[in-house]
């Protein structure tokens, strides 16, 4: 592990503050079945700087994740969802936290998703459900509707090659992740898999099945 002092200037308050910067880290042994890491010597969430006088939080303190916060001292202030966040939690926690709703707030929802699992890993156990629903809330709401389109890509490709079987398995796989309200993401799934029944390998548009007739 190496780590170097550093003066910087809060990207909110300007405040110059002395912070310690992580430069390496070590982590021994095997993670968890959730990816937390084991071993590591500087401590999940040691790389987020934390200004003392303001309590805004960032990996580097000098720049903000939502830009309207940039020497914006007064709307950071006035925004209730972080000031809750630095008056109830401490510490790695709050830092961790004050992140993760940054990201969220900035539509950065992989990023989000991410921090969430991190606030779960260093929470004690009454509030490690709660991160953890809200990391899995952001995931089916905001990611995976994402990668169920790229996977219905990827099925429809493998099929127009007549690789029906593995193109059958990712487009079912799909259908058991997607919500039952979401009826035009299963009409496309249902066609899809009539389109591999049938062995049929042409190309074909959303407008067969959404088109009026």
């Amino acid at each position: 592990m190496t780590f170097k002092e550093r003066f910087y200037k809060c990207g909110v308050c300007g405040v110059e503050n002395k912070y310690i910067v992580y430069t390496s880290d070590f982590i021994s042994g095997y993670s968890d079945f959730d990816m937390k890491p084991v071993g590591s010597i500087i401590g999940l969430g040691a790389s987020i700087m934390e200004c003392p006088n303001c309590h805004y939080a960032n990996y580097d303190i000098r720049t903000t994740i939502v830009s309207e916060l940039s020497n914006n001292l007064k709307l950071w202030n006035s925004l209730s969802e972080f000031q809750n966040i630095i008056k109830k939690y401490s510490g790695t926690l709050r830092k961790i936290l004050l992140v993760a709703k940054q990201y969220e707030n900035n539509m950065d929802y992989l990023n989000a998703y991410k921090t969430y699992i991190m606030a779960s890993w260093v929470s004690d156990d009454k509030k490690t459900n709660k991160f953890r629903k809200k990391a899995y809330q952001i995931f089916t709401e905001k990611i995976l509707p994402n990668y169920n389109n790229n996977l219905i890509q990827i099925g429809d490709i493998l099929r127009m090659e007549g690789n029906f079987k593995n193109a059958i398995k990712i487009i079912n796989a799909v259908r058991e992740l997607t919500d039952k309200s979401d009826h035009n993401i299963l009409k496309v799934l249902d066609a899809e898999i009539k389109f591999i029944e049938n062995k049929d390998k042409k190309r074909h548009n959303l407008g067969e099945i959404f088109s009026e007739k």
